[in-house]
C-alpha cells in the first residue's frame, strides 16, 4: 500500500506502533552489531520499510516476530554488504615487483612447473586421467564423468586423492 493511501487512523496507529516498538528493534539491532550508530540506521530503515509496505499483522506476536525477524536480518544485509564493498584505498596497496623479466624467479617457475609435471605423470591411473582432465582439459567433474563412464562420485574421489597426493609431495619438497 503507498503512503498516499494511509488514512488518518492508519497513521496514527503506525506512530503509536513506531513509539512502542522503536527501543525494542532498536535494542536487538544492537545485540547483533554491537554498534550504536548502525542500530539506529538500521531501525530506521525497518521502521522506513514497514511504512512502504503498509504491512499489516493479525496480532501483536506475529508484528513482534517479523520486527525481531527483519532486525537480525537488516545486520545480516548490512555486515554483507559491508565485506562486499570495502575496499582497501589503491595508494595502500604496496608496490608488486614486476617478476616476468626477473631471471631468478623465471628459474624457479621453471623448476616448480617441471616437478609438478613429473608428479602428475607418477599420479596412478584413473587418478592422473581425472586430474588431467580437470585442470588441463577444464573439463567439469560431470564432464569427465560422462567419457570416462564413471560416476560424478567417482571423479571426486579421484580428484580429491590427486591434489592431496600433490600436496603433500610439495610440502614435503619446500
Amino acid at each position: 500500500m503507498e503512503t498516499g493511501q494511509w488514512t488518518f487512523q492508519k497513521i496514527a496507529s503506525f506512530k503509536r506502533l513506531f513509539q512502542f516498538y522503536w527501543e525494542r528493534v532498536f535494542a536487538h539491532c544492537l545485540f547483533y552489531s554491537k554498534d550504536l550508530n548502525t542500530s539506529k540506521d538500521l531501525t530506521q530503515n525497518i521502521f522506513l520499510d514497514l511504512w512502504e509496505r503498509g504491512k499489516e499483522f493479525p496480532d501483536q506476536e506475529s508484528l513482534e516476530k517479523y520486527l525481531s525477524r527483519c532486525a537480525k536480518y537488516q545486520v545480516l544485509n548490512y555486515f554483507h554488504y559491508q565485506n562486499t564493498t570495502q575496499r582497501c584505498p589503491i595508494e595502500d596497496i604496496p608496490e608488486q615487483p614486476d617478476y616476468r623479466n626477473n631471471p631468478e624467479y623465471l628459474f624457479q617457475y621453471k623448476q616448480l612447473a617441471e616437478n609438478l609435471e613429473r608428479l602428475i605423470d607418477s599420479l596412478r591411473e584413473p587418478c592422473r586421467t581425472v586430474f588431467c582432465m580437470s585442470r588441463k582439459q577444464n573439463l567439469s567433474h560431470k564432464a569427465i564423468s560422462n567419457q570416462m563412464g564413471i560416476s560424478i562420485s567417482t571423479v571426486e574421489y579421484h580428484m580429491s586423492n590427486a591434489l592431496r597426493y600433490l600436496r603433500k609431495q610439495l610440502e614435503a619438497q619446500r
